[in-house]
């Protein structure tokens, strides 16, 4: 028998400001399931202190759905939505990540008056990176999606996301992302014409020192 269950609940979250221009280039990191935003900040320290990148500013988002880890001593962790195969229930979770998201993003531009902003996403957050920053080309200007392929299904409009430029990291011993997944999510980005780069690195499913300085360079150029 199959029951259903709604709850509404008001969380915290919080970002880890790593450097703030003002003025400049803006990226907004979210990190993947069971993370939070001080553990991201340590994977993303080679990107946020390469020199040729130093005009970025630098907001690492801690995810909005707290978790408990299996681990002793007790540890909790982040998500930025729930998953159970339902596509429905997904796209209904993602959506709320979403208005979250663009609100953050609202108010860097009071704060800042950044010149662009930009999503960079690892798993999960590359996920849901992806339907944000192409369903909102407005105020997004560039995407990386580190060993997390784009959820292209969930946009409306790839075509109005044209301007966006994508960077896709993938590990070559990453088993969680297969050549074929990410295929399903490069492959609608090109059809509609969006400047997609494939960039393969030796990393299992991790945001290694090269990728986050690549990324950089990517986000600042």
């Amino acid at each position: 028998m199959e029951t259903s269950f709604e709850t509404t609940v008001t969380l915290k979250s919080a970002v880890r400001v790593e450097r703030g221009v003002p003025g400049g280039p803006l990226v907004i990191a979210l990190h993947g399931w069971g993370m939070n935003e001080r553990s991201f900040s340590r994977w993303l320290r080679p990107g946020v202190e390469d020199d040729r990148a130093a005009r970025l500013s630098w907001w690492v988002a801690r995810g909005t759905l707290p978790c408990e880890l299996q681990r002793r001593p007790r540890k909790i962790g982040y998500g930025w939505y729930v998953f159970n195969g339902d596509q429905d229930a997904l796209r209904a979770s993602m959506d709320e990540a979403r208005a979250y998201l663009v609100g953050l993003a609202r108010t860097a531009q009071r704060a800042l008056r950044p010149s662009s902003i930009s999503l960079l996403g690892f798993s999960q957050g590359a996920y849901l990176g992806s339907y944000v920053a192409l369903s909102h080309p407005d105020l997004f200007a560039r995407l990386v999606c580190c060993c997390g392929r784009p959820k292209t299904e969930f946009v409306t409009d790839l075509d109005a996301a044209g301007d966006v430029r994508v960077l896709i990291q993938t590990g070559a011993r990453d088993d969680a992302m297969t050549p074929e997944l990410i295929a399903k999510g490069v492959d609608p980005l090109q059809r509609a014409g969006l400047d997609v780069t494939v960039a393969s690195y030796d990393a299992p499913h991790k945001l290694i020192p090269a990728m986050a300085a690549d990324a950089a360079r990517f986000l600042s150029s």
